[in-house]
């Protein structure tokens, strides 16, 4: 039997049925269509039409819901949209299309739009009392606005009319900390006494009844709450530590000694209780006992390149009144390797000045040599440099002339000749620039100034078409004509590259997250990039940075005491006061932020954010579809590729290359159908593109 023939004399027979006005049997004839397995998304919308005409919504419905729902599976979110949009029109009560297009305007990004959908299903559920119907949908809320106490303590009443004391207790707390973040200290100790009622032993609950307590001034009740939850449970680590940073807040700083002194010694890898006696001993001015309290910590944040959490806890040492020179010795170490040399400096000059008051020359002289390098024109760091050299033997007073006067000799001449090249950077001329960097490495070969100016080159790409090079050098040659006639050659060439550097300081990212225990990792600098000024709108923020050593060595280290959730979510509510949601380019780089840290939830709200400015909406979506492949959350990795696919035009080496990324996705998944559906369209596109004609064997089609 033809089944193609078949499929022709069913539709043409159902269409006279129609004409004829037997629409229930032209139905019957369509579903024939459906019931042989047909996935045809135009014959359930005739059917879905068909039973309008016969007042049939209910069944309409049904027949529409099936494309939608195709329309969802396949990603194809505005399609899907139009179908459920259909059905509210038809049925305006029903919750699964709202909720559908709640879910689809989520997806894209529109939280408002999502949002509004979601409580008009929510009013409709609650009318209903169709509770764990509304439970499900709290949760979409939640997610949607993580920082709305409301839904919070909504979702946490609908779990305790169903019984269910453990998701209403934690829903409190969440709620709870949420207030107490926005300093809302009434409210927060109401919920947390219902949260305490319901479950009077909850150490979380007892934990935000504490520290709503502690900031209401009333510690001494807070230390009676802990108390009381001691005498029923005297080996609870985290209530004793509790009460130890209450006695220490209080400063009572012996019982705070005894309690975490016997919690290390019962559990010496508990990091908070370290970090508490440490902060005891720094009170009690002995940096000697902090830090060997916190040493441990230090080095094993330093081992899994945690330098940031490490300065900290040397931040609680420095805290004392006494400095202590091994950590600042450490600290000076951490920013040399993390090439911080305004902040080594620093701690550099104070090593100097402690070690000077105790005349330990040996330690003077590893800081003088130091500053030395990060300060080669100071003069009097120079002459004490010297003169120690030679108080300790090392040089006669002619080695000592001779030597400072080629140092002179050779920094006049790198500094000319390094801000020349700048001045050919700075005009495109990338050949000329590094032809100057490449005579200077020869003549100073160990300079790392040299070899850092010429590792950036090679990231850089020339920006100038071939005809333009003849006027740039002739421009360079003019501005060179000009310096070289004023008298002091140096001091010009050197104001030139000063001029240029703060022409080219941009604030990135990275900037905004320096100190706050989310700096993300130094990511790839894309050629050209240009990065975004962001000074003026978190100018706060920047204030705070700046001054992050000075906090260190006065003690303030709360930062420490944070959990990376609650300093993310502080860091976002600043970021939203200051930073337009339409300011996209500020979003993008938060987003890049967030992505090296591993915030990936984090991330994507800010891609998405991004993503409305059309000449973004590409790299944001491959972006995001990278950020669910982490979290190995394959499907949403695939469907975001899918609507980059979609904005591609078929063809491009672009197109294709997403199709292999979206293939591997597939694998990963399991499904190796399209996966090597999809490796096969690669591979006759370009059958040398990475490894796809050892994913698919067969002929090939080289049209690349």
């Amino acid at each position: 039997m033809n089944e193609k023939g078949d499929k022709t004399r069913i539709i043409e027979q159902a269409e006279r049925l129609v004409k004829a006005g037997r629409v229930e049997e032209a139905i019957a004839e369509y579903k024939k269509l459906l019931a042989g397995g047909a996935e045809d998304l135009s014959i359930n919308n005739l059917i879905g039409d068909l039973y309008i005409q016969l007042g049939r919504i209910s069944e309409a419905v049904q027949a529409f819901q099936s494309v939608g729902s195709f329309y969802e599976k396949k990603g194809y979110h505005s399609q899907a949209l139009a179908v459920y949009r259909k059905v509210n029109k038809l049925a305006p009560d029903h919750v699964i299309a709202i909720v559908k297009m709640g879910d689809l305007y989520a997806a894209q990004g529109f939280a408002a739009e999502a949002k509004r959908e979601y409580l008009k299903a929510e009013k409709i559920l609650r009318q209903g009392k169709r509770l764990k119907e509304l439970m499900f949908l709290y949760d979409k809320l939640i997610k949607l606005d993580r920082d709305n106490v409301s839904f919070r303590l909504s979702l946490a009443g609908l779990f305790e009319q169903e019984g269910l004391i453990e998701e209403t207790v934690s829903q409190l707390n969440d709620a709870a900390e949420l207030l107490l973040s926005q300093d809302d200290l009434r409210e927060a100790e109401k919920v947390v006494e219902h949260a305490r009622w319901l479950k009077a032993d909850d150490g979380r609950t007892l934990t935000n009844l504490v520290e709503v307590l502690k900031r209401s001034g009333r510690s001494e009740e807070a230390i009676k709450v802990i108390e009381d939850a001691l005498s029923r449970d005297e080996t609870n680590i985290r209530f004793r530590s509790t009460l130890g940073t209450l006695h220490l807040d209080s400063g009572k700083l012996e019982k705070a000694e005894e309690i975490f002194s016997r919690i290390i010694a019962e559990e010496p890898s508990e990091a908070r209780a370290r970090i508490k006696l440490g902060k005891v001993y720094a009170s009690q001015d002995k940096p000697e006992k902090a830090y060997a309290v916190v040493e441990p910590l230090i080095d094993s944040l330093l081992k899994k390149q945690k330098e940031d959490r490490a300065i900290g806890l040397l931040g609680i040492v420095l805290s004392a009144k006494q400095a202590y020179l091994p950590a600042l010795e450490k600290l000076a170490a951490i920013y040399k390797s993390k090439n911080q040399k305004a902040n080594q400096e620093v701690v550099c000059r104070v090593i100097l000045e402690e070690a000077r008051a105790r005349n330990l020359a040996e330690t003077m002289f590893v800081a003088l040599a130091d500053l030395m390098e990060l300060c080669p024109r100071d003069e009097s760091l120079a002459k004490e440099y010297w003169d120690l050299r030679r108080r300790l033997g090392f040089i006669d007073d002619r080695q000592e002339e001779e030597e400072l006067l080629a140092r002179a000799g050779r920094e006049e001449d790198a500094d000319i000749l390094l801000a020349k090249a700048d001045l050919y950077i700075s005009q495109g001329l990338l050949r000329n620039a590094r032809r100057i960097l490449e005579n200077l490495r020869h003549k100073f070969p160990d300079s790392a100034r040299i070899e850092a100016k010429l590792e950036s080159l090679e990231k850089l790409k020339p920006k100038i078409r071939e005809e333009e090079i003849p006027l740039r050098v002739e421009k360079v040659q003019e501005i060179e004509n000009k310096i070289e006639a004023t008298p002091d050659l140096t001091k010009s060439f050197l104001s030139l590259l000063q001029e240029q550097e703060r022409e080219e300081k941009r604030l990135t990212a990275a900037d905004i997250f320096s100190d706050t225990e989310i700096l993300p990792l130094p990511a790839e600098e894309a050629p050209g990039r240009k990065y975004y000024e962001l000074s003026e709108k978190i100018v706060e923020e920047l204030e705070m940075i700046r001054n992050v050593f000075s906090q260190q060595l006065r003690g303030d280290i709360s930062i420490l005491e944070k959990d990376l959730s609650d300093i993310v979510r502080d860091f976002r509510a600043q970021v939203r006061k200051k930073i337009d949601a339409r300011d996209f380019e500020a979003r993008y780089h938060l987003g890049l932020a967030f992505l090296e840290q591993g915030l990936l939830e984090e991330a994507v709200e800010e891609f998405l954010l991004a993503s409305e400015d059309p000449g973004r909406t590409l790299e944001c979506y491959t972006i995001i579809s990278k950020a669910y492949r982490k979290k190995e959350d394959f499907e949403e990795a695939a469907k975001w590729l899918e609507e980059c696919l979609k904005i591609l035009g078929e063809g491009t080496d672009r197109f294709y290359a997403l199709q292999y990324e979206l293939a591997s996705v597939y694998e990963e998944m399991g499904e190796e159908p399209k996966a090597m559906e999809l490796y096969d369209r690669v591979r006759k596109w370009n059958a040398h593109y990475r490894d796809v004609s050892q994913k698919v064997k067969g002929p090939t089609q080289n049209c690349h």
